[in-house]
């Protein structure tokens, strides 16, 4: 799929970071598109720690305290000046919004900005007013000073390790026949009902964001097994939608068939009433 805005990003982007840290994830909470108010605002990701002494080794949730909202954009979409200070007025809004006063506390909040490409005007704009902009794993940066006011991280989803981050690199329409193989094979690992639902979500956008790569893998005679594997759930799914079309289809001919019979049936009957009320009427 040539064209960005006809992709939706967002669902698999939340399946993605739930299968970075399904290693906690019965620590976490999940809350996508988390509306605020009463009007249409929605944070893209809400991952809340359920107890608060849990340390996340995910170097995705390195930073995560009680309350991390996510924000992501698409490929074509900017990260900019006016995003981050969306994405803090929504987190200003998530912290004000708590049952009791301050029971949400500034400090148990942060706030992750996740994009494939490097937000260049973001950070020189968070750089040029006295803020520190440090690359704490590959891939992520943190940004602390004194205008920042909950922990905030930068995710550059293409720059970071992808063998440790797997599901976050696999949303691009850049992606290399190798990472493709490896991330059928992934697909292929997981048992867990929720975690092969996420994967699929984000398998679905990698297929069709990167046909000639899954296209030359179906081509591997080896790989191409595992995509069977990996795609036999659908294909039973619609060979039994087929076959149970084809049958309904075959009873509604049957239904059919019998109608005509009858019809013809009803017409043999009403004939040999006609010839014997004939009779009757010649004997008298």
């Amino acid at each position: 799929m040539g064209e960005y805005e006809k992709t939706q990003w967002h669902p698999p982007f939340c399946a993605a970071v739930k299968l970075e840290l399904r290693a906690d994830k019965n620590n976490l909470d999940f809350d996508t598109e988390h509306t605020l108010n009463t009007k249409p605002i929605q944070i893209d990701l809400l991952v809340i720690k359920k107890r608060q002494d849990v340390r996340i080794e995910n170097e995705i949730g390195r930073i995560f305290e009680g309350h991390n909202i996510f924000e992501y954009k698409s490929p074509k979409d900017a990260l900019g000046i006016d995003e981050y200070f969306k994405t803090l007025a929504y987190s200003c809004l998530y912290k004000a919004d708590c049952p009791k006063t301050d029971s949400i506390k500034a400090n148990d909040v942060t706030i992750s900005l996740v994009r494939e490409g490097r937000p260049r005007e973001l950070i020189k704009w968070f750089k040029e007013n006295g803020c520190e902009v440090i690359e704490k794993f590959p891939g992520i940066y943190y940004v602390t000073g004194r205008k920042i006011i909950f922990p905030t991280q930068i995710i550059v989803s293409s720059k970071v390790n992808k063998s440790e981050h797997q599901w976050l690199s696999a949303l691009t329409s850049k992606m290399n026949m190798k990472t493709g193989e490896k991330l059928i094979i992934s697909v292929n690992g997981l048992s867990e009902k929720d975690d092969r639902e996420n994967a699929d979500s984000v398998l679905q956008l990698a297929l069709s964001e990167n046909e000639g790569i899954f296209k030359a893998i179906r081509e591997d005679s080896s790989m191409c097994e595992a995509l069977k594997t990996l795609m036999k759930p659908e294909l039973d799914a619609a060979v039994n939608a087929a076959v149970s079309e084809a049958v309904e289809n075959t009873g509604k001919a049957k239904d059919a068939e019998y109608a005509s019979l009858l019809t013809a049936k009803d017409a043999e009957i009403e004939e040999l009433k006609a010839k014997i009320a004939a009779l009757s009427a010649e004997k008298h």
